[in-house]
């Protein structure tokens, strides 16, 4: 069993390597060899995202694991096509680089429904990787476009919705009087949720706030994603402890995409 640190780490991408398995589950690939070492934290990924014609994937590879020069260390965002052999064997070929100009951590979300426009969380025009925000990369035209501009809030882990309309992400922005609400080590986050240009910014989660049914004290709201019909969110918190003790969520909207109703459910 790992420390709850190694834990941590392991959550964030290092020391992994991306397979493919069937739906059934009864076969394994192996994508990616990337040697993982305890003494070399510069091994792992994170993503990936993958196109809705299941053509394309994009990712993001530590290349770099000092730490004490990057925050999060150095990565790279790579594209490859998705292949499969006569054999019936996955494989990510044509592997190519495409890490935006600036960035030095770069996590993908997913795929708008065009299958062009892919969700970045990145610190790109920052100093401080804690500060990173929200951006839209067209991978044709390599064309970025910044939909949150929030050098000392914590913006991770954007989707798009089904339709492409509203995107959700983890933010400390309601917290950003705050000036420790941002850090790794006392970050607390809500789910947020904009229409894909950034705008009509709502908090749908009040985690960290007494007095809300889904009140839990000091939390992390992780990851979230939406149902296949827009009407509701699945969604995880970490506490912000050692323990990494987490919760798994079912947060409804009124409507598709629509404004949360009064309660959470766990």
């Amino acid at each position: 069993m790992p420390k709850a640190w190694q834990r941590g780490w392991l959550n964030s991408g290092i020391w992994l390597n991306m397979w493919i398995t069937t739906p059934t589950g009864d076969r394994w690939y192996q994508i990616t060899n990337f040697n993982p070492t305890f003494v070399n934290p510069a091994n792992g990924y994170t993503g990936p995202a993958v196109t809705p014609d299941g053509k394309k994937a994009v990712w993001a590879e530590i290349v770099d694991g000092n730490v004490f020069a990057n925050a999060f260390g150095k990565w790279k965002l790579y594209m490859a096509d998705f292949v499969v052999d006569p054999n019936g064997s996955p494989a990510l070929v044509n592997k190519r680089d495409i890490t935006p100009a600036g960035a030095k951590w770069v996590d993908p979300g997913n795929f708008a429904p065009d299958g062009q426009h892919v969700l970045l969380s990145t610190d790109i025009g920052l100093t401080d990787a804690e500060g990173q925000d929200q951006w839209s990369l067209d991978i044709d035209a390599g064309k970025l476009t910044q939909l949150t501009k929030t050098p000392t809030v914590w913006d991770e882990h954007g989707v798009y919705s089904p339709d492409g309309r509203k995107i959700v992400f983890m933010s400390s922005y309601p917290y950003r009087n705050d000036p420790n609400s941002y850090k790794t080590t006392s970050l607390h986050t809500e789910f947020m949720l904009m229409n894909a240009d950034g705008s009509e910014l709502q908090q749908l989660t009040h985690f960290n706030l007494p007095g809300y049914p889904e009140s839990q004290g000091q939390t992390v709201a992780a990851t979230a994603f939406f149902t296949q019909d827009g009407s509701q969110l699945i969604a995880n918190t970490m506490a912000q402890n050692i323990s990494f003790k987490g919760a798994s969520w079912n947060i409804r909207f009124v409507g598709p995409c629509g404004n949360i109703q009064g309660t959470a459910t766990h």
